[in-house]
């Protein structure tokens, strides 16, 4: 199978209906020799801010002189953005013989892309030789593919409205389905400042074990200059920081201070400036409000106009 069929076999399957189980992704595991268990993780969950805390979180990793894989979702251009070891992506041959190796077990579990994608990621980390992985929960948190993992640290940036047909209607019961990520005696961390929102994640992940629970005060964060535009950011990555100093030596921690690496830490599509163009992945209210107060913050040059893609 090559690339190109890969990609068409795995992409027809994007339509396959979500059947809240973990069972299809730990049967591809399982099958695989559970790549997921060689190497420690960090898991980021959230309507927002997931990807850039992702980032933070990696990048500072590297610093330390770690070789870190990222599995983050969804992609700009091509799907082998999703599966990165020290930036670089899974490649196209790689691609094709996992996808060749589990087209069968694909089948026969009725796995999703999603699913079949993240085991694809799991055993390509665990084959590139990674030090620590950061993991990015695809949608809610509880019953994503991802949740077969038990990390060093579990973390929700911050709760928006989204997905509602599979995750409900209302904050407390999307909080809910996030903070499922939690596991006993593994740290929980969350930056959302919604009292209300904060105590529903809270209470779940204290009632899974997990333990200690932190709550990283975005207000405290500091002004300095990030690698990423927009006062948003600098919540991301105080969310992110806290995350590193709950790791366990060697990876962790790394100190109250504002790490260096955070000044170079660089995503595409997050208020991208390139020319005269801006560029940003804003898909919902939340994120449309805080691209509206970035470009404000940042006052481009008028005229302004604006051409916004919806699928």
């Amino acid at each position: 199978m090559s690339f190109e069929d890969a990609c068409r076999f795995l992409f027809a399957r994007q339509g396959s209906r979500i059947k809240w189980s973990l069972g299809p992704t730990e049967g591809l595991l399982d099958v695989l020799g559970h790549p997921e268990r060689h190497f420690p993780s960090i898991h980021v969950a959230g309507t927002n801010g997931k990807g850039s805390t992702c980032a933070f979180t990696a990048s500072e990793l590297r610093a330390r002189g770690l070789r870190v894989g990222v599995y983050t979702s969804p992609h700009l251009v091509s799907v082998r953005e999703r599966i990165e070891v020290d930036g670089v992506p899974i490649g196209e041959e790689a691609f094709a013989e996992w996808t060749t190796f589990l087209r069968p077990h694909i089948e026969r579990l009725d796995a999703s892309f999603f699913e079949a994608t993240t085991a694809i990621a799991f055993a390509d980390l665990a084959a590139r030789g990674v030090d620590v992985a950061v993991i990015e929960v695809g949608l809610g948190g509880r019953l994503d593919a991802t949740n077969v993992i038990t990390p060093l640290v579990s973390v929700v940036t911050k709760i928006a409205r989204e997905h509602t047909d599979y995750l409900g209607t209302d904050l407390a019961s999307i909080a809910r389905e996030k903070a499922g990520i939690a596991k006993r005696n593994v740290p929980f961390i969350t930056g959302e400042m919604d009292p209300a929102v904060r105590q529903v994640l809270v209470g779940e992940a204290e009632r899974r074990g997990g333990n200690p629970v932190i709550v990283a005060d975005s207000g405290a964060a500091p002004t300095r200059p990030l690698g990423m535009k927009g006062r948003h950011q600098h919540a991301n990555a105080w969310v992110a920081l806290a995350a590193l100093n709950a790791l366990p030596p060697p990876l962790g921690p790394v100190g109250d201070e504002w790490p260096e690496s955070f000044t170079r830490t660089y995503v595409p599509g997050r208020f991208d400036v390139r020319g005269r163009w801006i560029f940003d992945v804003a898909h919902n209210p939340d994120g449309a409000r805080v691209l509206a107060d970035t470009l404000r913050e940042c006052d481009p040059p008028h005229p302004r106009r604006a051409l916004v893609g919806v699928l």
